[in-house]
C-alpha cells in the first residue's frame, strides 16, 4: 500500500469509546511532542469530540484538562421518552462553548465526524456545516441519545457503522498513511453490568467491536490503548486514561517513524 512520507504528515482515525476517549488526548500529546505532523483526522463518538478540538487548534494538554474537568451532568439532559432517553441539546451547547470553531470551514485541519444513517445503517462522514451538531450526531448512541436530524436523514452514533474510522480518513479526507487509535483494547472483559445503562452501553460496544475489526485491518498502524478495568462511563478515570494513552503512543513511536521508510 502506497503511503505519504511521514514528513508530510499522517492521518488519524480516532475510535469511539465514551469516557475512554480521554485517552486520545494522551496519544496526541505524545505525537505532538515527537514532532509528528497530523494532516487530517476522522473521529467516531468520543473520538469525534477529541478530533474536533484538535482540528480547531486546541493543544492536547488543554483537551486533557478539559476532559478532567467535565462531568456527565455538564453534557446530558434527561427528557421524557421520545426517540432517546437523553436530549442532545445540552451536548450541543457544551460543544459550542468549548470548541473554538463553529463550522468545519473554520478548522485548522481537515476533519470528519463519523455518524450513521439510522434508516440505512450506512456510514456518514460529516465534513461541512455546523461543527458542534456534527459531533453530537457522531455521539448519539441509539436509544440513549435522540437521533440528530440532518437534511432529511436521522443520524446516530458512528460506531454503529464505523467504530474505527480508517476509511473516512483514507476515502473522504484522502490522506495516507492512516494510523488508527483504538481506546477499547481489553474493554469488553469483565464489564460492569450494574444498571440498564451499563447493559445498553455494553451491547453497543459488542456491535461496535465488530465494525472496528473490519477497518483495523485497513490501517497502516493501530495504536491500541489498553482500557481494561475502566468502564465506558467512568470519567473519574481520566488521569489514568491519559497515562495509558501516552504510554501506548510512546510504544508505537518507532513504528510510526518507520512508516516514512516504506
Amino acid at each position: 500500500m502506497a503511503t505519504t512520507a511521514l514528513e508530510n504528515g499522517i492521518g488519524l482515525a480516532l475510535s469511539g469509546g465514551a469516557a475512554r476517549g480521554i485517552a486520545h488526548a494522551g496519544v496526541l500529546e505524545v505525537l505532538v511532542a515527537a514532532g509528528i505532523p497530523v494532516r487530517a483526522l476522522a473521529g467516531t463518538s468520543s473520538g469525534a469530540v477529541v478530533g474536533a478540538l484538535f482540528a480547531a487548534g486546541v493543544p492536547p494538554a488543554e483537551i486533557g484538562r478539559l476532559a478532567l474537568e467535565t462531568r456527565w451532568s455538564d453534557l446530558l439532559r434527561m427528557r421524557l421518552p421520545h426517540a432517546g432517553m437523553v436530549s442532545g441539546e445540552g451536548l450541543e451547547q457544551f460543544f459550542e462553548r468549548v470548541i473554538p470553531a463553529r463550522t468545519f470551514a473554520e478548522l485548522r485541519l481537515p476533519f470528519a465526524a463519523v455518524a450513521t444513517d439510522l434508516v440505512t445503517g450506512k456510514r456518514v462522514d460529516l465534513t461541512s456545516g455546523p461543527l458542534a451538531r456534527a459531533v453530537v450526531a457522531s455521539c448519539s448512541l441509539p436509544v440513549l441519545l435522540e437521533p440528530v436530524a440532518d437534511g432529511g436523514r436521522l443520524l446516530v452514533d458512528g460506531g454503529v457503522s464505523s467504530q474505527l474510522p480508517v476509511r473516512a480518513v483514507r476515502e473522504t479526507l484522502g490522506v495516507n498513511p492512516v494510523i488508527a487509535v483504538d481506546v477499547n483494547v481489553g474493554g469488553l472483559e469483565d464489564p460492569r453490568l450494574e444498571s440498564a445503562i451499563d447493559v445498553a452501553l455494553h451491547l453497543a460496544m459488542l456491535w461496535c467491536a465488530r465494525t472496528a475489526k473490519e477497518e483495523e485491518a485497513e490501517a497502516d498502524l493501530v495504536i491500541g490503548v489498553d482500557t481494561r478495568g475502566i468502564a465506558l462511563h467512568d470519567l473519574d478515570q481520566g488521569p489514568e486514561l491519559l497515562r495509558r494513552g501516552r504510554e501506548a503512543a510512546r510504544r508505537a513511536l518507532p513504528a510510526i517513524r518507520a512508516l516514512a521508510e516504506r
